[in-house]
């Protein structure tokens, strides 16, 4: 199937979705041609629908002289009722499950909704399972964007084109027009975008809030072949990513290292137990500023080992505290 193919029958299946009464296969053609600059027969516009049929709940209906197109409401699971978007939910719900850590609660949820999409018809199933693989819930929390701006991403990355979008960056406080590789969205009380940026020649992350206009371009790309999520967030402390690799190393008082280990633990590389009781805590990460605040947090209770670059801001800001409160 061609990407144009694809173009337009997402358009169709939004169109589709969004009418109560229905479209008929010669509604359908006028509003795709006044949206895309392409040409389309009508006779297309049948074949498209004929496809989507085999995978979608596409039924039709007579009315006069004319055949009316429609998407029912509901799927049937198990003898649940859903409506798509309620299925679409049942991803976001594993993928917050998943996000929430290992227990004998959440892994019965993620049993329970790894069964419910497994009873979807097998075209439905593995629709939902491409979504799956490019939707992430890290943290929750977040009242979100419109499904608009996310269905226009989720669409883009399933079909590797590039988006023009203005972007109102936090830090310069001002917007500038970007075109992005978007590879994958994930959630973190905020949604965000995963990007490749053409502007800065490196991979980003634009928060979705601060996108003031997005638009679909055609242009296609390919994902860069040495990119993996779980290999880029691994190297994040909590939320900010780099490109840098810093080898943190710290060793924390034998009064502190039982509090670390229970509850920092899980974010460390590599923990080591010293023969004086006192803690090796090893994280590589790609930026310092955040790891730098909770090295602060601890005070006297932790050594920076390495790297030097640590190091030298934790030894300026205890300088600059101690000549504010007059200690040097």
């Amino acid at each position: 199937m061609s990407i144009n193919a694809l173009v337009r029958q997402q358009f169709l299946l939004r169109a589709l979705a969004s009418s109560k009464n229905g479209r008929s296969a010669e509604d359908l053609h006028r509003e795709l041609l006044q949206s895309l600059t392409e040409e389309v027969s009508l006779r297309t516009i049948y074949r498209d629908i004929d496809v989507l049929s085999e995978i979608f709940p596409i039924t039709e209906e007579e009315r006069g002289q004319k055949t009316y197109y429609m998407m029912l409401d509901h799927f049937k699971l198990e003898e649940i009722q859903c409506s798509f978007d309620e299925l679409m939910a049942v991803v976001f719900i594993n993928r917050l499950l998943e996000s929430l850590g290992r227990d004998p609660v959440t892994e019965a949820g993620i049993k329970l909704t790894d069964r419910l999409i497994s009873a979807l018809p097998e075209p439905q199933r593995l629709y939902l399972q491409d979504i799956y693989q490019n939707f992430r819930v890290e943290f929750p929390g977040s009242d979100g964007r419109g499904a608009q701006i996310i269905q226009l991403f989720a669409d883009a990355i399933r079909l590797q084109q590039a988006v023009r979008i203005h972007y109102r960056a936090f830090g310069a406080n001002e917007n500038s027009e970007r075109i992005i590789h978007p590879y994958t969205i994930y959630f973190r009380q905020q949604y965000y975008i995963v990007a490749w940026c053409t502007s800065r020649n490196s991979i980003r992350e634009f928060r979705l809030d601060r996108i003031e206009e997005a638009e679909m371009l055609e242009i296609l790309f390919e994902p860069a072949p040495s990119f993996n999520y779980e290999d880029y967030s691994k190297r994040c402390w909590n939320a900010l990513k780099g490109e840098e690799d810093y080898q943190v190393a710290l060793r924390f008082s034998p009064e502190a290292s039982r509090f670390v280990k229970e509850y920092m633990g899980n974010k460390a590389d590599r923990l080591k137990d010293l023969p004086d009781g006192s803690l090796e805590f090893h994280k590589s990460v790609s930026m310092l500023d955040e790891i730098f605040a909770w090295v602060l947090s601890m005070g006297a209770e932790v050594e920076v080992v390495a790297p030097r670059e640590l190091k030298d801001m934790v030894a300026e800001t205890i300088r600059e505290q101690a000549e504010k409160l007059g200690l040097i």
